[in-house]
């Protein structure tokens, strides 16, 4: 428990430090994921989040998803995203995200750590955008979790997001640090909870943001 409390520390001091304009956000998301076979299952997630200080709808997306368990620590997985973004004139744009991930788990005893590394590519959609090109990233995350008891387990990740087509490109542009728990409600069901701080750096203007989060998560 002492590294989580001292991650948590260190994300309040970054906090601090940050410069840029600040934005409160929430988000609630429903995961659910069907197993079909030993290795395979597949997955799909609705989530909406609120941005300008909880006041308005940002994004909403639906994402489906079919995954691979290589073995009892590697897993991959390819998911399709459709996104709808909220633009300056007050309505809805379309974005299609595609991405590919590989991830890593290792437990010992009540600990787990591990991580993702993903690469996505946006898409735009509509016709007076049609200039714009797809924008590619990798994604690197790692994360630790205490496992309480059954019921009860505690954790916190750390993402990059890299550039690898936008100016500058092969740079990072944002990174993200979340502290959060879980609940276990029986064998299907798992509500999660989580703060997130969001901090974008080289770019022209970079925001700062403050997510929290709040999933439900179902498997059969």
């Amino acid at each position: 428990m002492k590294y989580l409390l001292l991650a948590a520390g260190c994300l309040f001091c970054i906090s601090l430090s940050g410069q840029g304009q600040i934005d409160f956000r929430g988000q609630m998301s429903l995961n659910i994921e069907k197993k079909i076979s030993q290795g395979f299952s597949v997955t799909t997630m609705l989530s909406g989040i609120w941005n300008n200080d909880y006041r308005e709808l940002g994004f909403a997306y639906t994402d489906w998803g079919l995954k691979y368990k290589l073995n009892r620590n590697f897993s991959i997985n390819a998911n399709y995203r459709w996104l709808k973004r909220r633009n300056l004139d007050n309505f809805y744009d379309d974005r299609h995200l595609v991405y590919a991930d590989i991830d890593y788990s290792k437990s010992k005893r009540n600990w787990t750590w591990g991580g993702t590394f993903r690469f996505q590519g946006l898409y735009y959609s509509r016709l007076f955008e049609s200039y714009k090109t797809p924008r590619w990233y990798w994604r690197s995350r790692i994360n630790l979790k205490y496992k309480l008891n059954f019921y009860y387990s505690f954790f916190v990740e750390s993402e990059m997001f890299l550039a690898l087509n936008k100016n500058p490109a092969h740079l990072p542009n944002q990174w993200r640090c979340s502290l959060g728990f879980s609940r276990t409600i029986n064998r299907y069901l798992k509500l999660e909870l989580s703060e997130q701080l969001q901090r974008q750096v080289n770019v022209a203007s970079p925001n700062m943001n403050f997510l929290t989060a709040m999933s439900v998560s179902y498997r059969f």
